[in-house]
């Protein structure tokens, strides 16, 4: 008997199938609010302007396709922890950090995981709700997956995820949203994430931030104070960094795993089994796209361009966000959804059932998956007014 005939079909993932079924879908009236990607004003999700032209100095400059080694690209790595500690940051220059360029977003969570099996973790906490590859991440590293509350109701769950933390073992670990909650656009204040990274350290608690939407919120620097205070707080902790987002960089898997010690020596041994981690995986990172964001953030004129870009994304959002929140109350008589016009980023997620995500789809070709959640940026200005009457009448 074949090995192969043992095995059993695995479901198909959610989000990918929604894909599948919008593609196949022929109506001309079909809106996607499913699919985690920036578009634009026409449906097209562009190449950016300092991207492209970054892209012309690198083809310009290359001399060589050789493997960069296990951290990838240096002015990468040294461009994105300027990013989350500040240029210049005494945790940098003293020697508490350490970077590696990884293969997305995904690639520094596993690495991440990774890591805290071998510091001994045997459970990692997710919030509860989360994206679901941080659930599955953990899971096929063999860990335990416990939830902390976060999102209820559409409102921030603060004392109910301090509780929940608060029942941690130490040696948890703990994987905690930067800017832009995905799915709920649901984030924490400054001084809630200091009250959490308090938390975590009175509980010896391994801690992961994910930061996959800088810049999305409200800027660069804004986006960037609550993950900063909780460094200040905590001794030592991960972060997990893409580019995909606010570089437009889906398809060139740009992240980068950045790792915060409170002494040198463990950073420089942790650094080992990092690469160790990287090595028995994907081996090395890739080149491109890291390539492209140290281009852009190396050179004045193109930083400038992109961060011209980056904020009429932004604002694009949260025009759209308004838009939606506006016609959803005027469609609904409740203010209850409101609410999305303060959140961030570019999910929300809406109190509807799976039955009804279905029904939307297969009656109105408005698709979104199960769980409620919608890509703010994966709507048209256009069609916010249908969009609203078609979820209305769904609730």
């Amino acid at each position: 008997m074949s090995g192969l005939a043992e095995l059993t079909a695995k479901p198909a993932d959610a989000l990918l199938g929604l894909m599948t079924a919008y593609r196949e879908d022929a109506r001309q009236d079909k809106i996607d609010l499913g699919v985690g990607i920036y578009k634009d004003d026409t449906g097209a999700t562009p190449v950016m302007s300092a991207v492209a032209k970054a892209e012309a100095l690198i083809l310009q400059r290359q001399e060589t396709k050789a493997y960069e080694g296990p951290r990838g690209n240096a002015d990468f790595c040294a461009a994105i922890e300027a990013f989350i500690f500040g240029a210049g940051a005494p945790e940098i220059v003293a020697g508490h950090t350490a970077s590696f360029t990884t293969p997305g977003g995904c690639g520094a969570l596993f690495l991440g995981v990774g890591l805290m099996k071998r510091m001994g973790a045997k459970a990692v906490w997710v919030s509860r709700p989360t994206w679901p590859n941080h659930s599955k991440l953990v899971q096929t590293q063999g860990l335990a997956l416990k939830e902390y509350r976060y999102a209820e109701d559409g409102q921030l769950a603060f004392a109910a995820m301090l509780e929940d933390l608060e029942t941690a073992e130490a040696g948890d670990g703990v994987i905690l949203q930067g800017p832009c909650h995905n799915p709920t656009g649901i984030d924490l204040s400054v001084e809630q994430f200091a009250q959490v990274a308090g938390v975590a350290k009175a509980r010896g608690l391994i801690v992961m931030l994910d930061v996959a939407y800088h810049g999305f919120a409200h800027g660069l620097a804004e986006d960037m104070a609550g993950v900063r205070t909780f460094l200040s707080v905590a001794p030592e902790a991960m972060i997990s960094y893409s580019c995909s987002k606010n570089f437009g960089l889906y398809r060139e898997r740009t992240g980068c795993f950045v790792l915060k010690g409170a002494e040198p020596r463990a950073v420089a041994a942790a650094s080992t089994h990092i690469a160790e981690l990287a090595r028995t995986s994907y081996s090395m990172p890739p080149a491109h796209g890291s390539a492209i964001v140290a281009t852009i953030l190396g050179d004045a004129a193109l930083r400038a361009e992109w961060e011209s870009e980056l904020t009429d994304m932004r604002e694009r959002m949260v025009g759209l966000r308004k838009g939606l929140a506006d016609a959803l109350v005027a469609k609904t008589g409740s203010n209850r959804l409101g609410q999305l016009s303060h959140q961030n980023g570019m999910f929300s997620q809406l109190p509807v059932t799976a039955a009804a995500a279905e029904a939307m789809r297969t009656e109105d070709g408005l698709y979104l998956p199960g769980s409620g959640r919608i890509n703010i940026a994966g709507l048209k200005a256009a069609d916010t007014a249908r969009v609203a009457e078609i979820v209305a009448k769904h609730l």
